[in-house]
């Protein structure tokens, strides 16, 4: 159901039926092929608001066939080496193992899920009641041999991502902590969903995922007026439109079984293997888990057509699948596939001479010379897959402008000009659950209820050293320190007026900022962009992760009219503010760009320098490092932004004086 609402599930435990979703081909594609073969690698779902991707992988969960599991906590595969410690044990000892038939699950892990809950934490109870430490397994020990779904994915914490990939890359989730060592199985289909809109994932953890499918929603009347009435069928009598499509549920089912059943009997010819390492040499992708994973996949598509031989076009739709989100790609080029370079590229494969496929050591000879012969011909390389200009250009408008000289700075004191930080982002220490647990500390009345268990009863033994149990006081009481990656806001505050687009200033001032963007993309930032022009400020990108948003709407940019420069700064500091509130730990840097030519007050009658001043006052009283760049030209005027910065605490810096790449360093440098 391209168009309906991602909520399309659930009316009390009952599941909108997979086979009643409209459209979205791609998409269904990739989660039956997960559903017949696992070991591709599960499937991350990319899509806009409101396009059924919560709905199709709940769905699945009714339509996949049940598996023999072990009656342990774990249901562990007897068959398989990767087993827990209680059915070890029985192998150990000969004693049979029993089984029982179960549906695969589907485990929700949520976005705000904290690290006990997710990889499993000591069993409290046990603790205080028999004074021996036990486990208390999470939501990876619920999700083996099944399907861990994230919806969000890409707004999970870093650490909980750390912790899937250690785990999907095993399959066994390993705990060491609170004086507990223990691990078990868990191997299970990671099946994710997003909306690119609010933020991009990790490369590590875009790796892990199989497939991947990006989804639009449908733009054919026809087929959202079906979505529609399928809609409202379902929600005026839930029971008779399951029962309606209980036939196509059958048939997706039996689907999957004939798949399964005949997926080992389906082979690969080594000429279409050659293809498939020759379209992952071709489109740049990095390592060679796509080679396999494309093998894995045209395999799985020829058993759901019920054929035994992969097929040119299986090859074609695996890569499809495969490839588009381990390209190379530079920070503002969408993650996809081009049909007409994928074509290309099977097209060059199959007009190789034949004899060069004659011996394996020739085979690779002639895929480099073809790979090569490749590169020269197709109209874009892997690497230079991105639009003309942004960060490139933007560096070498720069330069064109370098001095021989350090640029003009002038720096309040409280900025430390000193070598910034490395690193994606900064750990701090946070109040809540989420958050790894590093150490504990006593208890305090407005903490929240995370207790460190262990030094909880080490510090009641400590206190009544005689033997037995301890009585544990609130005294005794510790909880969790946990550290968090603080998130990093660089927020520009851009002039759009009429005086910025003359001498092509408002060309120069976006080219730095796109190189910025690129410098906040290596460093997963969050950015925000505000604009202001005529009588007001506009909140033009509001604080996101995505950075191919803000690349677009920056490209996008007005110009024109007035300069309301005391606006864009008062913005500036409620967005701030209303972040803050959000995120206490929140890191924000703000980059006011302009040539300082304020002619609106903030109301009628004001003075537009004095109300300038003011909000910069406001902006320094409220512990927000800023840098104001100045994109005046004209250097023999006395500039009012000086007197800004300093009101600020901010550094002043002239954008023409800036050599390439030197703008970045700064702001680096003023959000230490």
């Amino acid at each position: 159901m391209s168009a309906t609402t991602d909520a399309t599930a659930d009316t009390i435990g009952v599941t909108y039926p997979f086979a009643a979703i409209v459209g979205q081909d791609r998409m269904k594609l990739a989660l039956l092929a997960n559903a017949v073969n696992p070991a591709i690698g599960g499937v991350l779902i990319r899509g806009e608001r409101g396009t059924a991707k919560s709905t199709a992988v709940r769905g699945l969960a009714v339509i996949l066939p049940a598996i023999t599991v072990s009656t342990c906590r774990y249901r562990c595969d007897p068959s398989s080496g990767n087993i827990c410690h209680e059915c070890r044990a029985k192998l150990d000892a000969s004693v049979s193992i029993e089984t029982e038939s179960q549906r695969v699950r589907v485990v929700d892990l949520p976005v705000s899920a904290t690290e006990d809950r997710v990889v499993g934490t000591i069993d409290l109870e046990t603790v205080l009641k028999d004074g021996r430490r036990s486990f208390e397994p999470g939501l990876l020990a619920d999700a083996h041999r099944g399907i861990l779904y994230v919806d969000e994915v890409n707004l999970l914490d870093d650490h909980l991502v750390d912790t899937l990939l250690d785990s999907a890359a095993s399959g066994v989730n390993r705990v060491e902590r609170e004086g507990v060592a223990f691990h078990h199985p868990a191997e299970f289909i990671l099946v994710g969903t997003m909306n690119p809109e609010e933020g991009d994932l990790r490369p590590q953890l875009l790796d892990r995922f199989g497939l991947a499918a990006e989804i639009k929603g449908d733009r054919d009347p026809k087929a959202r007026a079906e979505i529609v009435r399928r809609r409202l069928a379902y929600e005026t009598d839930t029971a008779a439109f399951l029962e309606q499509w209980q036939p196509a549920t059958n048939d997706v089912m039996a689907l999957i079984e004939r798949a399964r059943g005949l997926l080992p009997t389906v082979e690969v010819s080594d000429h279409l293997l050659g293809l498939i390492t020759h379209i992952a040499n071709a489109m740049g992708v990095d390592g060679h888990r796509a080679d396999i994973v494309m093998y894995k996949t045209a395999r799985t598509i020829a058993a759901l057509d019920g054929r035994s031989a992969v097929s040119l076009e299986d090859v074609r739709r695996a890569a499809e699948l495969a490839l588009p989100h381990r390209r190379r790609r530079d920070p503002f080029t969408p993650p996809g596939l081009d049909p007409d370079e994928l074509d290309r590229s099977i097209q060059a494969f199959e007009a190789r001479p034949a004899p060069a496929q004659a011996t394996d050591s020739a085979a690779d000879a002639t895929d480099g010379a073809a790979g090569a012969a490749d590169d020269s011909t197709m109209s874009s390389t892997p690497a230079d897959n991105g639009p003309p200009g942004d960060a490139n250009e933007a560096d070498q408008r720069l330069a064109s402008d370098e001095a021989t000289t350090a640029p003009p700075v002038n720096a309040p004191e409280r900025i430390p000009f000193q070598k910034p930080r490395t690193g994606r982002r900064t750990s701090a220490e946070v109040k809540g659950r989420r958050g790894h647990s590093v150490r504990s500390r006593p208890m305090v009345h407005d903490d929240p209820p995370d207790i460190a268990i262990v030094d909880t009863v080490r510090a009641a033994a400590a206190r009544r050293p005689q033997k037995g149990a301890p009585e544990i006081g609130v005294q005794d009481l510790r909880v969790h320190r946990r550290m968090r990656k603080v998130g990093n806001l660089m927020l520009f505050v851009v002039d759009g007026s009429g005086s910025m687009a003359a001498q092509r200033r408002m060309q120069l001032t976006k080219s730095a900022v796109l190189s910025l963007l690129a410098d906040a993309y290596k460093r997963r930032d969050r950015v925000g962009v505000i604009t202001f022009r005529k009588t007001e400020a506009y909140e033009t990108v509001p604080p996101t992760s995505s950075l191919d948003v803000a690349h677009a709407r920056m490209h996008e940019l007005p110009t024109g009219g007035r300069t309301p420069l005391a606006h864009g700064l008062e913005l500036a500091r409620l967005v701030v503010e209303r972040e803050r509130a959000r995120d206490a730990q929140l890191r924000p840097i703000l980059i006011l760009l302009t040539d300082g030519v304020a002619n609106v007050g903030l109301s009628a009658g004001s003075d537009p320098i004095t109300d300038a001043l003011q909000s910069a006052g406001a902006i320094a009283r409220d512990h927000v490092p800023a840098l104001v760049v100045d994109a005046d030209r004209r250097h023999n005027r006395s500039s009012s932004l000086v007197e800004l910065a300093n009101q600020m605490a901010a550094a002043h810096v002239r954008l023409d004086a800036l050599a390439a790449g030197q703008l970045t360093s700064l702001i680096r440098l003023a959000a230490a």
